[in-house]
């Protein structure tokens, strides 16, 4: 429809407060003024109209002379900036929104004939600013949000305490390769060296923070019932921006610290004899990977801060023995410092190779024969201290393998491999910017998206209030529908034109689908495989009109995906209090003295915890100093019900002594003292693992 003069009725032009002069033939169409309100992604949206206005004097005036080049002063009319204008219906339409000045008509050089002009309406404006921008570029108005990456911050979110609540750490599998595995000796998330990291998490942020932070940014407000609802205050956003891990300024996360590499045939790193108790060094120079270049060429692996790192062996070794024994080998793998001091940094077992050499031993019971083996074993090491680091292979055992010789790559073989795939402290303390790790996609979100994806998603419609410039109201379409008044527009109707009407149920379509966008994700994916539809995805098809035809699709630009399931988890009692910073290994020491010897052995039944061997006193004060390279520490962690068994034994006649302490939160308690020669058993409890530090400390003392 259109407002024409023949009704004796004339639309006002307002703009920077001024009316301005019009043609009395100029016309309006009124036909898309609603579909503004649901349409805000289709630029132009709301209420965009060009049209001309004569060149009088009122509007000479307003517009500056822009025309003429030879003005200097007063400034001419700035077309590039927003002129507040809007229409004036009788009070029937107010379109707050801005002017723009495109061209203006001159006659002879001398005269203004018009101007055009585009009048764009508030909405319009709006959406013309977030059209260029994506959620990362939101730095200033997220910047609230930004803080430290750590276990507090991650565990204080899960009570709604990060932010009020704005910001919240889920449990999600990002390429992590999560996994619950209750089975001894694998590395899933109830043991220490599966266990996730702090950077494992990337924060959440609700959507209505990031809705208020768009309209923030550009300077607009809105007023709505429906974005107070308390269930918004559930309904988040995962900042996730790529790959792994989250975003940090200071370090790349994906690549920091990786290296993998393998024996080259007929160098240093193949057919390698290997002795017991001896550390051999894993000179294996093919440098497969190396992304960041943490490890030199001389194989020294450098890390800028504290940190345990996480990796993966695979070992091809031949198994000869040279006399009649039925012992197999057991190895750790050791990292020494490389700053010029011979420092035991970490020594970790590799326990699934070793688990498996003593099935084989068992099998072999009398003797052992020629055998070769390639197996693999994940690890994780203890805090290596920044700086400059080497990696052993260490055959632990007892002086009873000497019967055995070890060939590490026989026969020039290339399989072996040593990878490292996590540096386990890297996101610790660094800072979460959180407009950095907004969803990016491929080319990037818009925040028009965003917007768009918001009103399809809970059927919305925005408008811009006509009595304040730069504000907007938000509401459900039915809550905007059932406001609605009844105006008659009669008089804004040429009726010397034909009108015609459509029958509403013509227009009606069959099938309405209500849905998100697929993701890429493997899991949203297999979904789709498996069930036929899109995860998340509504039908609803028309039964009763006959004459309905057609399909209608609403799908946002967000995506749903549905919660990953993780085996074994769930159940009461799969959720093991462990302590994942707890240095869980045995040490067995020996040591002579000049009058006797004293031996503590101390060991947990099934898994392990930190045990420390010290002096007792003068005049034995070095009675327990040990060899850091015979600790053969076993990463596994300890639970509540394991036993701790304490085995004393000391040769001499007299001054027999043994102690066992335990020290934790609360300090140190002598759990046993007295004579030696004895077996003393202790059972971990829930208040054992929840201590931040728990350790076990033995001593032995005797002399004749």
């Amino acid at each position: 429809m259109g407002i024409i003069s023949t009704q004796g009725f004339v639309f006002k032009l307002i703009a920077n407060g001024q009316q301005l002069d019009l043609f009395k033939d100029e016309e309006i169409l009124l036909s898309d003024n609603v579909t503004g309100l649901f349409d805000l992604g289709v630029l132009p949206a709301d209420f965009t109209r060009q049209i001309t206005i004569p060149g009088s004097k009122v509007n000479n005036a307003f517009f500056e002379h822009c025309y003429d080049i030879s003005i200097q002063s007063p400034f001419l009319f700035k077309s590039n900036v927003k002129v507040p204008a809007f229409f004036d219906f009788g009070g029937i339409y107010l379109a707050n929104g801005y002017l723009q000045l495109n061209k203006v008509n001159v006659i002879a050089n001398k005269f203004i004939d018009s101007y055009e002009v585009t009048i764009y309406g508030g909405l319009s404006s709006f959406a013309r600013e977030i059209n260029r921008a994506f959620l990362t570029d939101l730095t200033s108005s997220l910047s609230q949000y930004n803080h430290t990456a750590s276990l507090s911050n991650i565990s204080s979110s899960w009570n709604g305490d990060l932010f009020s609540g704005s910001i919240v750490y889920p449990m999600a599998e990002y390429g992590q390769e999560i996994v619950y595995n209750p089975s001894v000796a694998n590395y899933g998330i109830d043991e220490p060296s599966g266990s996730l990291c702090v950077q494992d998490y990337k924060p959440a942020i609700r959507v209505k923070a990031v809705w208020d932070a768009i309209f923030d940014t550009y300077g607009y407000t809105y007023t709505s019932s429906f974005m107070e609802q308390k269930f918004l205050d559930n309904v988040y956003m995962i900042c996730n921006n790529k790959l792994r891990y989250p975003i940090i300024e200071n370090i790349d996360l994906e690549t920091y610290g990786l290296f993998r590499i393998s024996p080259i045939s007929g160098s240093g790193g193949t057919n390698v004899t290997a002795s017991v108790a001896t550390l051999v060094p894993l000179n294996w120079y093919n440098v497969e990977a190396n992304p960041n270049g943490n490890l030199s060429s001389s194989l020294a692996y450098t890390t800028d801060f504290s940190s345990s790192i996480r990796g993966e062996i695979k070992l091809d070794f031949l198994v000869q023995p040279t006399a009649a024994t039925n012992n197999m080998p057991q190895f750790a793998i050791v990292v020494l410092s490389d700053d010029g001091f011979n420092i035991v940094e970490s020594s970790t077992n590799l326990t699934a190779i070793n688990d498996y050499m003593q099935e084989v031993q068992t099998y072999n019971s009398g003797s052992t024969r020629t055998q070769r083996f390639t197996l693999t074993n994940q690890f994780q090491t203890q805090i290596l201290p920044p700086g400059n680091h080497r990696f052993y292979l260490y055959w632990t055992g007892t002086p009873s393998n000497t019967n055995l010789q070890i060939i590490l790559n026989p026969q020039n073989s290339v399989s072996a491999y040593l990878e490292i795939q996590k540096v386990n402290q890297g996101g610790d303390g660094q800072i979460m910017d959180i407009a950095s790790n907004m969803p990016f996609g491929t080319v990037g979100i818009k925040l028009i998206d965003f917007i768009t994806s918001m009103q399809k998603k809970f059927n919305l419609v925005i408008y811009p209030n006509k009595l304040r410039p730069k504000e907007f109201i938000v509401e459900t379409f039915n809550t905007w529908y059932k406001q609605g008044e009844i105006k008659d527009f009669n008089r804004y109707i040429n009726l010397d034109k034909n009108i015609g009407v459509t029958l509403a149920n013509n227009l009606a379509v069959n099938k309405l689908n209500f849905g998100d966008t697929l993701d890429g994700d493997y899991v949203s994916q297999q979904f789709a495989k498996e069930a036929g539809r899109e995860f998340g995805k509504s039908y609803y098809v028309d039964t009763e009109n006959f004459f309905s035809q057609g399909e209608f699709n609403v799908k946002t630009g967000f995506a749903s995906s549905p919660i990953v399931y993780l085996a074994g988890t769930g159940t009461s009692g799969s959720t093991n209090i462990n302590e994942a910073g707890f240095r869980a290994g045995t040490i067995v020491q020996t040591q002579s003295s000049p009058s006797g010897f004293a031996q503590t052995f101390l060991q947990v039944q099934t898994t392990y915890v930190a045990i420390a061997a010290t002096a007792v006193g003068s005049p034995f004060t070095n009675a327990f100093d040990f060899d850091p390279n015979i600790l053969g520490f076993n990463n596994r962690s300890v639970t509540i019900g394991n036993d701790i068994v304490f085995t004393s034994v000391a040769d001499g006649t007299t001054y027999q002594t043994a102690q066992l302490i335990r020290v934790n939160d609360s300090g140190s308690f002598d759990l046993y003292s007295g004579s030696a020669n004895t077996i003393y058993t202790y059972t971990l409890t829930a208040a054992d693992m929840s201590s931040s530090v728990l350790n076990f400390i033995g001593q032995t003392s005797a002399r004749d």
